[in-house]
């Protein structure tokens, strides 16, 4: 799969459609930033690559200046409410990760400073490759997306 895979792929979709939502002279002021990282051990064999691990960050997005007499922060909330529900549905597989935080400070009487905060959850994927700087089980490995094939009947699993 040719798709460019980097770790917090969550965060960077989540910041892209904020900024989509709220229109360019909101999302100027918008910054997104990984804290609190934390990995667990745990591989998966999926096919056509491995989830090496599982990484657990929070992800902080800052705007400020927010216009919240033009703009109810409330529908900025309300869309990254249904963003999560819509595109982390994976959210209580583990340990459930907690619920958005948010943190208003009013600068002036025009704007506000708002601080999203949520916790996110992903798998560090690899592939096999000769040159990968991975070293792991004796083998080189290289950070990647790889496709992953969902069986659609019975018929479709092989048992070895």
């Amino acid at each position: 799969m040719t798709t460019q895979y980097q770790s917090g792929y969550k965060l960077r979709a989540l910041k892209t459609f904020i900024d989509e939502t709220v229109g360019h002279h909101i999302a100027k002021h918008i910054t997104a930033e990984m804290s609190d990282i934390t990995l667990r051990l745990n591989s998966k064999n999926m096919g056509r690559g491995m989830d090496l691990l599982i990484m657990r960050y929070t992800a902080e997005f800052y705007c400020d200046r927010y216009p919240y007499q033009k703009h109810d922060p409330a529908v900025l909330f309300a869309n990254v409410g249904a963003w999560l529900m819509d595109n982390d549905r994976e959210r209580d597989d583990h340990e459930p990760l907690a619920d958005p935080d948010v943190d208003v400070v009013i600068e002036d009487e025009q704007s506000a400073e708002i601080i999203l905060t949520v916790e996110f959850e992903e798998p560090i994927r690899v592939v096999e490759a000769a040159d990968g700087p991975i070293y792991w089980r004796g083998k080189r490995w290289r950070i990647e997306a790889y496709e992953i094939w969902v069986a659609e009947n019975i018929r479709d699993v092989v048992i070895r």
